[in-house]
C-alpha cells in the first residue's frame, strides 16, 4: 500500500564492457524502514534506454552487506517498460540484519529463452554498487529512559481518572445551576419586553415630529421655486428682446458689406483685372526656388540598371534611385535604394541599402572614390542556452539559495570577431569523465578553464574540446572525490 512516504532511490546503470569503481550511491536507509527502502534503477545502453518487459527480459538483484548479511537472489519488478526502469523493495528483515554497514549490490538481466535452446541464452551483468545501512535513532533509548517513560504515563493516568470524577460530581450538581439559569432567563425576557414598550414610544414621537417637519419643509420649497420661476422667465424675456435687436443690427451691416464687395468683384472682372494662365506661368518661372527632381511624380524612385559597372555608380546625378546589379560582392542582394548626394564635383558619398536586409553600405569620394563599407550595426547575441550535464551528473545543484547561475552557454558575434561563454553547475560528476556535449564547433581551438571546486582539494578544471566535448579533472590525487563534490564556474574567450 502505498501512503507517500516511501524513500525512492533513482540509480543510472549502462551495459558496457567497461569495469569502473563500485558506484557510491550517497543515500542510505534505517533498520527500522518497512516497505518504504526502494531502489530504482535505469536500465541503458549506448542507444538509449533499454525496452523491457515481462514477455522479453527478467531483471534480478543480489545485495550483500559487509557483515556478511547477504539477500537472496530477487526478482525486480518492472516500473517503466520504455523508459527502462526496475524497481525493488528492501526486505525489513535484510535491512536490520546490515545495521550499521555498507552494502552491495548488483543487477543482473536476462532473456527470456522459451525454446530452451542454449545458443539463445543472453545474461548482462551491470555495475556494482553501494548504499548505508544506519541503526534507527529510536533504537538507543536507554533502560533508564524507558523506566521514566512507564512512570510519566502512569502519572498521566492517575490525573485522568482525577479530572473525571470531577466530571461526574459536576453533573450531579447540575439541577442547582438548570433553577439558576431558569431565573436569570426570566429577569432577561422582563427587560427585553421593557425596552421594547420604551423603543416604541420613542420611535412615535420621532415619526411625528419628522412629518410636522417635512410638511413645513415642502410649503417653504414651493414658494421659493415659484419666485425663482417667475424671475427667469423675465431675465429670458429680456435676454431674447436684446439678442434679436443685436442680430437685426448685424445682418444690415454684412448685407451692406456683401453688395459692397460683390459690386467691386464684378467691376474687376470687367476690365479684366485678373492674371492670364500664361502670366501665371511667367511669374512663377521667375521666382527663385530650387528646380531639381528627387523622385518620380508619384514620389517612386527612378529605376536604373548599374550592369555591375562602377562607372555607371560613379556617374549618377545627385539623387534617389533604385538601382540594380550594383557593383558590391558583401551585401545581401545587389538590388535596392541607393542615395546620392554632392557638394559641387569635390564630395561625394553614395549611400546603398539592399531591399531584403537592414544593411547599410556606403562609398565616398575626396578626390578618390573610397571602397565599401558597412555602417549599419553587426552584433548578434544568441543569449544565454542552458543544457543538462550527461553521465549521471546532476545539473544546477549549487549555490541555489544565493542566486547561483544554471549550465548555459552564449555566442556573442561583433563584426569578425566571436566570442563564447560558458558556465558549468553540477555534482556527481567523476574526474576525467566527459560531462557535457556542446555544439559541435562551439570553440574553434581547445580550451581550459578552472573552475571552483570544494576548498579540501588542489583545484578543478574543464578542457573544452572543438568536438564540443566538455570534459572534468581535479589536480592532484582524486581517490577522496566523492558524489556530492561539486564544480561551478563561468569562462568565456574569444575565436
Amino acid at each position: 500500500m502505498t501512503n507517500g512516504i516511501d524513500k525512492k532511490a533513482l540509480f543510472k546503470l549502462a551495459s558496457e564492457p567497461y569495469l569502473k569503481p563500485i558506484s557510491d550511491l550517497g543515500f542510505g536507509f534505517y533498520n527500522l524502514d518497512e516497505n518504504t527502502a526502494i531502489l530504482r534503477f535505469q536500465l541503458s545502453n549506448d542507444k538509449g534506454p533499454l525496452l523491457i518487459s515481462k514477455n522479453n527480459l527478467t531483471a534480478y538483484a543480489y545485495f550483500e552487506s559487509t557483515n556478511g548479511s547477504a539477500s537472496d537472489v530477487i526478482e525486480l519488478a518492472i516500473e517503466d517498460e520504455f523508459q527502462g526502469i526496475v524497481t525493488i523493495t528492501l526486505d525489513s528483515a535484510f535491512l536490520h540484519a546490515c545495521t550499521n554497514t555498507t552494502v552491495t549490490g548488483q543487477v543482473y538481466i536476462g532473456v527470456n529463452n522459451v525454446d530452451g535452446n542454449s545458443q539463445y541464452n543472453e545474461v548482462a551483468v551491470f555495475r556494482e554498487f553501494k548504499f548505508e545501512v544506519a541503526d534507527a535513532l529510536i533504537n538507543k533509548i536507554t533502560s533508564t529512559t524507558k523506566i521514566e517513560y512507564i512512570r510519566m504515563f502512569s502519572q498521566l493516568k492517575q490525573r485522568i481518572e482525577q479530572e473525571v470524577k470531577d466530571i461526574e460530581e459536576a453533573i450531579a450538581n447540575g439541577a442547582d445551576y438548570v433553577a439558576e439559569m431558569k431565573t436569570v432567563l426570566q429577569q432577561g425576557k422582563d427587560a427585553l419586553n421593557k425596552i421594547v414598550i420604551d423603543g416604541k414610544a420613542d420611535i412615535n414621537t420621532l415619526i411625528t415630529q419628522s412629518k410636522s417637519d417635512i410638511d413645513e419643509t415642502v410649503s417653504q420649497s414651493i414658494e421659493d421655486i415659484a419666485t425663482l420661476s417667475n424671475n427667469t422667465k423675465t431675465s429670458i424675456q429680456n435676454t431674447a428682446d436684446t439678442a434679436n435687436e443685436s442680430v437685426k443690427a448685424t445682418s444690415d451691416q454684412a448685407i451692406t458689406h456683401v453688395d459692397a464687395k460683390v459690386a467691386e468683384f464684378n467691376k474687376t472682372v470687367e476690365d479684366n483685372g485678373f492674371v492670364t494662365p500664361e502670366q501665371l506661368d511667367t511669374n512663377i518661372n521667375s521666382l527663385n526656388w530650387q528646380k531639381y527632381k528627387l523622385t518620380n511624380d508619384d514620389g517612386s524612385y527612378q529605376i536604373v540598371a548599374l550592369a555591375e559597372n562602377l562607372d555607371n555608380l560613379y556617374n549618377l546625378p545627385a539623387g534617389n534611385f533604385y538601382t540594380t546589379s550594383v557593383p558590391i560582392t558583401s551585401a545581401s542582394s545587389q538590388a535596392g535604394f541607393t542615395t546620392v548626394e554632392k557638394r559641387e564635383n569635390v564630395v561625394r558619398r553614395i549611400t546603398f541599402r539592399p531591399y531584403n536586409s537592414k544593411q547599410t553600405w556606403v562609398k565616398r569620394f575626396y578626390n578618390t572614390w573610397s571602397d565599401w563599407e558597412r555602417v549599419d550595426s553587426t552584433l548578434t547575441d544568441t543569449g544565454w542556452v542552458e543544457f543538462n550535464l550527461i553521465n549521471g551528473a546532476a545539473t544546477n545543484t549549487e549555490y541555489g539559495d544565493r542566486n547561483g547561475f544554471k549550465c548555459a552557454y552564449r555566442t556573442i558575434v561583433n563584426g569578425s570577431v566571436t566570442e563564447r561563454c560558458l558556465r558549468i553547475n553540477g555534482s556527481n560528476i567523476v574526474p576525467g569523465q566527459t560531462i557535457a556535449n556542446l555544439p559541435s564547433g562551439f570553440c574553434k581551438n581547445a580550451q581550459t578553464f578552472p573552475v571552483r571546486i570544494p576548498t579540501k582539494y588542489a583545484g578543478g578544471y574543464l578542457v573544452i574540446e572543438p568536438s564540443g566535448n566538455v570534459k572534468f579533472y581535479i589536480n592532484g590525487d582524486s581517490s577522496a572525490w566523492i558524489s556530492t563534490d561539486y564544480a561551478y564556474g563561468e569562462m568565456s574567450w574569444k575565436d
